[in-house]
């Protein structure tokens, strides 16, 4: 990016100097800090799993400590180590001092504070091990800085320990927050974070008092190691403090230069207008100025919440860094999209905030997005009663009303017994995701058995109405694993509900509503079988034409309640075979037995008889009389696929 872009076409020269430079560094300075962070966290990880096998005691920490000097102190860990110690906190006090407002999360806050206060600790730490060690041949050993340590310096090295720790967590939990799969990850991360700390402290405290106790000669410290252990301290103390120091300064310099120069102005679409001085990030300013906005990174462009839509000025901005024009590339963000934490306006501006601002709050001014909102693997199950409106012609409204009651009872006790849980009620019809918690073959598997259930409480209903129904009730159910979304949305009216949204729902809704033209009760995906790890008896493969898909979907279809087959059974459910280029995809061929096929076409006789006797009373008589209902032969059912409409319901 060149300084012309930087302050924007007709202003040469403005904002030039330490300011602009700065900013050029931002788009990969992120990556050398995170990449450096790792290599440090990696580190500390080794080094306190070390620690903790002291609970075995001392001998084992000695054993343990062979494999990791043999990854540190190689040419290349050596190098790995010792640079990230130079890299990290350099470029994190570049981002600091990129900072146009110290108004922030507390979490932020608490990462700036940990980052200046560890080398108070960390570099005693270093020089009277790995330096001392070097230039006097001081024992580096477990039991030999044990006794050094233990008692005197213990607490010391357990706040060292700490402060490292949360630094390190901290960062990378919000890195990797906005990741699809961190979510399914999320509790395995957090009790590793716990556990790590807790147990290295616990073998330190152990083996420290086992070295305590050993006998062993005293270990001599001439005053000439007393000399250069303090001189090095103080020298690298006085480097990285004088370095802080440096960064503080460029600062108020940037401050003080910025104040006396010109202002630009910045109107926030719905939230007024401000006078400022440029330099600051659009989302610096939001804090500045308490606007609630959203900002899930902290503004390090590895999510989008922060968006927003440029609707003046757009042409004197910057063009979009490396991160930021790879980030605005997956979302297909649309022209003048930008990031709010990327964007340095040098010119008068106005922007407009997309993120829906009904969030949860986590600090005055700030939104910070639910937890719970991601994208996960889940299994969609989407059901709906059949020939419903003619059904509900034929029934008195209290009648109707407590069968759908008896019906939803029903069929949530078979959704919430399998670990699912439904997301909407519409009508005859309803949607349940399986797979919130758990793997993605767990979620499969509950899902198919959920739909077993429901299909034998559909005809437990019917043994217990079948007198006073006109006609039996029947169900299809849809079932797709893949991708979907899941957050909750929330209105002053309605509260607060979860959701789940995506292809994976509409693939699932669409299998459903071919249930009725492949006569099945039940269609589950490939996807999901394959999922599920098991194979099923009684089951018929199809291909079934899906709106918005070249190609047809391989499923299953159920003429019954799914039922796993024995592992002496010949498995029904093979994998789909390669589709054929002369695949009719609007007439599909669905084998059953043959009085599978008798039995279901009487009740759909019934029902289109029903239909049309409805259609005659409220029309009169057609100049055309109905085609009589074509006959499906007994052991193969050709149905068409007809345009579906993009409800569910009957």
């Amino acid at each position: 990016m060149s300084l012309q872009q930087t302050v924007g076409p007709g202003r040469p020269g403005m904002g030039s100097g330490m300011g602009a430079g700065m900013d050029q560094v931002s788009s990969w300075s992120r990556d050398i800090r995170f990449v450096s962070g790792m290599v440090l966290l990696f580190f500390a990880t080794t080094h306190f799993l070390n620690h903790a096998a002291g609970i075995a005691g001392v001998a084992v920490m000695e054993q343990a400590q062979e494999w990791r000097y043999w990854l540190w102190h190689s040419w290349i860990g050596t190098v790995a180590l010792y640079g990230s110690l130079i890299v990290h906190p350099f470029f994190a006090l570049v981002r600091v001092a990129q900072r146009r407002t110290f108004k922030m999360p507390a979490r932020e806050m608490l990462q700036i504070a940990l980052g200046l206060a560890i080398p108070l600790f960390l570099i005693d730490h270093i020089v009277g091990t790995r330096v001392m060690g070097t230039f006097f041949n001081l024992d580096e050993s477990y039991q030999a800085v044990l006794r050094r340590l233990w008692p005197g310096l213990a607490v010391a090295q357990s706040v060292l320990l700490l402060l490292v720790w949360v630094h390190g967590i901290i960062g990378l939990h919000f890195t990797l927050r906005s990741r699809d799969g961190y979510q399914r990850w999320r509790d395995p991360f957090l009790l590793a974070a716990i556990l790590i700390p807790v147990l290295a402290l616990i073998g330190f405290a152990v083996a420290g008092r086992e070295a305590g106790h050993m006998v062993v000669e005293p270990e001599v410290t001439t005053d000439a190691q007393i000399v250069m252990f303090n001189q090095n301290v103080t020298w690298a103390k006085s480097v990285f403090y004088g370095l802080v120091g440096c960064f503080v300064g460029f600062v108020g310099i940037r401050e003080i230069r910025v104040r006396t120069t010109r202002q630009i102005t910045v109107r926030f679409v719905g939230h007024g207008v401000r006078k400022l001085a440029p330099g600051l990030t659009v989302l610096e300013m939001f804090r500045r100025f308490g606007i609630p906005h959203a900002a899930l990174c902290g503004g390090r462009a590895r999510c989008a919440t922060c968006r927003v839509l440029v609707l003046d000025g757009a042409d004197s901005l910057p063009a979009p860094g490396m991160n930021e024009a790879k980030l605005l590339r997956r979302i297909s963000a649309p022209e003048r999209v930008r990031l709010a934490c990327q964007i340095r306006p040098r010119d008068d501006l106005q922007v407009q905030i997309l993120l829906a601002s009904r969030l949860k709050v986590a600090n005055p001014g700030e939104l910070a997005p639910d937890a719970s909102v991601g994208k996960r693997g889940l299994t969609v199950v989407v059901a709906d009663l059949r020939a419903f409106s003619a059904l509900s012609e034929r029934q008195l409204p209290q009648e109707l009303i407590g069968l759908l009651n008896r019906f939803f009872d029903e069929m949530a006790q078979a959704i919430a017994a399998h670990g699912g849980r439904i997301d909407a009620f519409y009508g005859d019809g309803f949607m349940a995701v399986f797979g919130v918690d758990g793997t993605p073959a767990k979620a499969a598997q509950a899902a198919i058995s959920s739909a077993a259930d429901i299909v034998r409480a559909v005809e437990a209903l019917n043994r217990e109405f079948g007198a006073a129904l006109p006609l039996p009730l029947r169900i299809g159910i849809g079932i797709h694993s893949g991708q979907a979304i899941t957050g909750s949305v929330e209105n002053d009216s309605l509260g607060r509900r979860e959701i789940t949204v995506g292809e994976t729902v509409a693939v699932a809704s669409q299998l459903e509503s071919a249930t009725r033209r492949v006569l099945a009760d039940i269609l589950v995906s490939e996807e999901t079988i394959r999922a599920s790890g098991r194979s099923y008896r009684g089951t018929t493969l199809l291909k079934i034409a899906l709106r918005g898909r070249e190609k047809p979907l391989n499923a299953y279809g159920f003429a019954s309640a799914p039922e796993i087959a024995a592992r002496d059974d010949e498995p029904d459910t093979a994998p789909a075979p390669a589709a054929a280029d002369d695949v009719d995809i609007d007439a599909e061929v669905v084998e059953e037995t043959a009085q599978e096929v008798i039995e279901r076409n009487e009740v759909i006789l019934r029902e289109e008889v029903m239909e049309r006797e409805e259609v005659v009373a409220a029309n009169g008589p057609q100049e055309k009389p109905p085609s009589k209902p074509r006959k499906v032969p007994r052991k193969k059912a050709v149905a068409k696929a007809p345009a579906e409409s993009d409800e569910t319901g009957s």
